[in-house]
């Protein structure tokens, strides 16, 4: 039996997507200091969940080098933090220019509130910076 049909036989639906989006929200500003990101996870996770029909926040833990304003890695330090991750899975109808716009918007707010060096979202296996 192929591995779907032991996961519906043991009562599991397969949930159709078309796309999966994922944002990254650390908790660390490009200075080092840290920040409660829980009200940002939170907003993250109304804006997909209307946007999308759902979406699901794990904690992580990230690292990156630090760039400087033209985008040039300034040291070979590495900063740890603690990050959120907010995932959903999409379909095509509502995959739209409007919705990615949304999430977009939401992600500079994110940046200029906290002050972070950059942020990051991942669309269907893509990693885009902003």
């Amino acid at each position: 039996m192929a591995k779907r049909g032991i996961l519906q036989a043991g009562g599991l639906a397969a949930v159709p997507h078309d796309h999966i989006l994922m944002v990254y929200l650390s908790n660390k500003d490009k200075d080092e200091k840290e920040f409660d990101v829980e009200p940002w996870d939170t907003e993250a996770l109304k804006l997909q969940g209307r946007l999308f029909r759902g979406a699901t926040s794990y904690p992580a833990r990230g690292s990156y080098r630090k760039s400087d304003a033209r985008g040039e890695i300034v040291d070979e330090g590495v900063m740890l933090e603690s990050t959120r991750m907010v995932q959903s899975f999409i379909r095509e109808a509502d995959f739209t220019e409007e919705s990615l716009k949304a999430v977009s918007e939401f992600m500079l707010r994110f940046k200029k509130a906290t002050n972070q060096d950059s942020v990051g979202m991942v669309v269907d296996g893509e990693f885009y910076y902003l």
